[in-house]
């Protein structure tokens, strides 16, 4: 075909065309993933699958806008070539300013729109194809990390109308596989090569397309399987194709071509042209055996049997593979449930061994491990230890969200404020604790458990009737008894009550254990519970040293503690019988067996009572001795009366002049001191009297 503006310009119409649909295939699948809610849980979400799809096929749209702008160049470079020749054979270029000599430029300026198409190929193509990988890998990363929360078997939910998406994908399928036939059918043409890439864009929106419709199909008619994988598998399809076309970008640059030939964009996938236009590659393929063998293969006659019945042969092993899936395996630790067309007809688990069904999709048979053992938590999970910690304590974070449960005030709360709060006010005082109350089942029998709901559904509802028998069972104890020594009475109070729920409800389960692994008040109180252990260390304390003190003091007292009490005791019997109005003897007998024990115990008290004996013996004899000095006295008064009063007389005259200095003088007032001031006795003070050794 001729390379004129006329082939151009209906290939700028098939790219607008191909940019239409590509752009409305890919707004119907996103909009639908962004209006298919589902509940998941307590959450209204999206169709996470639809919506990645939506976009991947949307993000083609660039090929198509980049194909239209290029082909359109094309054929204006076509039209000023053809009006540059029709100048040229004109004769005006031989006296017109626009020939060779005339003119900066020469012929070069006539070809503006031929430097913007080669601008094109050199620029813009190769920036779009980055700006299309950066896009696919940036979006695919994206929805990947979203998407695989999403292979949890408690995340999935299916759509809630499963036709609308297999209409909807189907359709897409049908009208990107027809649309990107005919574009690669174009593409053969040398003038439309570069359609392969939109061919190839098409081909992807189909792809996406098919997928899906067959996914929910068979979320439809069997297992969710496909349809949860979906999330993940189209963003690796995105991050896929980003690759390739980096790669095709990078080995576009070392390829080396002819002048005047345009390389091929880095956009045009070749994983996606081998969707549109299957045949290409085949021959490819051949072409490229006959040059590394050197003759031509492809014309023997095995090859040409082997391509005339390779469609055959594909087809058969296709068939073989898909009725072998008509024979399912239970393995020795698994039950197994039959469904057909979505629906269980099994009324009884099946055993280990080997089981013929229907093939794949119209009956399945699912299977679940019944020796392995679960964990339900009724209360919160397990805490998670942060970096470089070997051990959790209150304040620390669990890393977990927190469950409370409601249990009452300890019985020294409600004493402290049931005085000051009137009767008729008074409220029922609750107190929150975190319990981790883990319930570790097995499946006993797996078409009962199926019973219970959907797969998503099982865990919550047997997780709710758990934690309400927990919630109420903790409500019926004290803060003191769960956190304390109790635990093991109210975990078994738990398991009993469990166990007898679970089998009301035939819900197929056998429990194994359910027990309270922690228990702690909540983060914000815990500085309280510290500050009472705190204050109630410090009361101990105090109570030990003063009961070390008052050791010490009856070991000082009485020698020894057990002495000390013995006269502590004997003490209160002393007045006990002050307060009985005992007799005197009696009170007297008793304190004299208070000293007797006092003595006998051999501390500071014993030395006390001797050293006061010693005392008063001490005073007793001096007043005695006093006494009979003074009958004495009074006997020689009444034998010589004259003789006692100048004998005291005498006497006490001595001791007033014992320390005195005497001067002997006469009688006359005519009578001179002389005082030697030298001398050393007087240098002092003259006035003081002279001792016994001056005189």
């Amino acid at each position: 075909m001729k390379a004129d503006y006329l082939s151009y310009r209906k290939a700028t119409s098939v790219c607008l065309l191909g940019l239409t649909l590509q752009a409305a295939m890919g707004l119907t699948l996103l909009i639908y993933g962004l209006l298919a809610t589902r509940q998941s849980g307590l959450v209204t979400v999206a169709d996470p699958a639809a919506v990645s799809g939506g976009l991947f096929i949307l993000l083609g749209s660039i090929i198509w806008l980049v194909l239209a702008v290029l082909f359109d160049q094309h054929r204006r470079e076509r039209i000023e070539h053809m009006e540059t020749e029709a100048l040229i054979a004109s004769g005006a270029r031989e006296s017109s300013a626009f020939s060779e000599g005339g003119g900066r430029g020469g012929n070069d300026d006539l070809r503006v729109a031929a430097k913007r198409l080669a601008w094109m190929h050199r620029i813009l193509v190769p920036s779009a194809s980055l700006v299309l990988a950066a896009a696919l890998a940036g979006i695919g990363l994206w929805r990947f990390q979203l998407g695989r929360p999403v292979l949890g078997e408690e995340k999935f939910v299916s759509a809630p109308n499963i036709g609308v998406p297999i209409a909807i994908g189907l359709a897409i399928a049908l009208i990107g596989f027809t649309f990107a036939r005919y574009v690669a059918g174009m593409a053969k043409q040398e003038v439309w090569k570069h359609l392969r890439a939109g061919a190839g864009a098409s081909a992807g929106a189909a792809v996406v397309g098919l997928l899906t419709g067959v996914a929910q199909f068979v979320d439809y008619v069997s297992i969710n399987d496909l349809v949860k994988y979906l999330h993940v598998v189209i963003p690796g399809i995105m991050v896929l194709l980003a690759g390739e076309v980096l790669f095709n970008f990078l080995g576009g640059l070392y390829t080396p071509r002819r002048l005047g030939e345009f390389p091929r964009p880095a956009l045009d996938s070749k994983i996606l042209s081998f969707v549109a236009a299957p045949d290409r590659v085949a021959a490819s393929i051949g072409e490229a055996l006959n040059y590394q063998f050197g003759f031509d293969v492809t014309s023997n006659w095995f090859y040409q049997l082997l391509t005339r019945s390779l469609a055959v042969l594909l087809l058969t092993g296709a068939a073989v593979v898909w009725l072998l899936t008509g024979v399912a395996v239970v393995q020795p630790n698994e039950q197994g449930i039959r469904v057909r067309l979505g629906e269980r007809v099994s009324e009884t688990p099946l055993g280990p061994g080997s089981y013929f069904k229907l093939p794949w999709p119209f009956e399945t048979i699912e299977t679940a491990d019944t020796t392995q053992v679960r964990r339900l938590d009724l209360g919160a999970p397990s805490p998670k230890l942060p970096a470089g910690s070997r051990s959790i304590l209150w304040t620390n974070d669990h890393g977990v969200e927190e469950v409370y449960f409601a249990v009452r005030p300890s019985a020294d709360d409600r004493s402290a404020t049931a005085g000051s709060i009137p009767t008729d006010q008074r409220v029922r005082d609750l107190a929150l604790v975190t319990v981790e109350i883990p319930v570790y089942y097995v499946i006993s029998d797996l078409v009962k458990f199926d019973r219970l709901g959907a797969p998503a559904q099982r865990e919550a509802m047997l997780r709710a009737i758990g934690r309400r028998l927990a919630f109420t069972t903790l409500a019926a104890y004290t803060i003191d008894e769960v956190v304390g020594g109790a635990r093991p009475s109210i975990g078994a109070e738990i398991r009993r009550q469990v166990e007898s729920e679970f089998a009301k409800l035939d819900a197929g389960v056998r429990v194994t254990f359910v027990g309270i692994e922690g228990v702690h008040p909540p983060r914000e109180t815990a500085n309280g519970f510290e500050q009472l252990v705190q204050a109630e260390q410090k009361r101990r304390g105090a109570i030990a040293d003063a009961q070390k003190s008052a050791n010490k003091s009856l070991i000082d007292v009485a020698g020894s503690v057990e002495m000390g009490r013995r006269i502590v005791a004997a003490i209160d019997e002393v007045d006990a019988l002050r307060s009985r109005r005992a007799t005197p003897e009696q009170i007297a007998a008793k304190q004299r067996e208070v000293q007797d024990l006092l003595v006998q115990a051999g501390g500071s008290a014993a030395s006390m009572i001797q050293q006061a004996r010693a005392d008063r013996w001490t005073k007793h004899m001096s007043k005695r001795a006093q006494a009979s000095a003074h009958a004495g006295r009074i006997a020689g008064f009444r034998a010589a009366p004259d003789v006692f009063l100048s004998q005291m007389y005498f006497n006490t005259l001595k001791e007033a002049t014992a320390d005195a200095r005497v001067y002997i003088v006469s009688g006359d007032d005519r009578t001179n001191a002389i005082v030697n001031l030298e001398d050393s006795s007087s240098l002092g003070d003259i006035f003081r009297a002279p001792k016994k050794e001056d005189e």
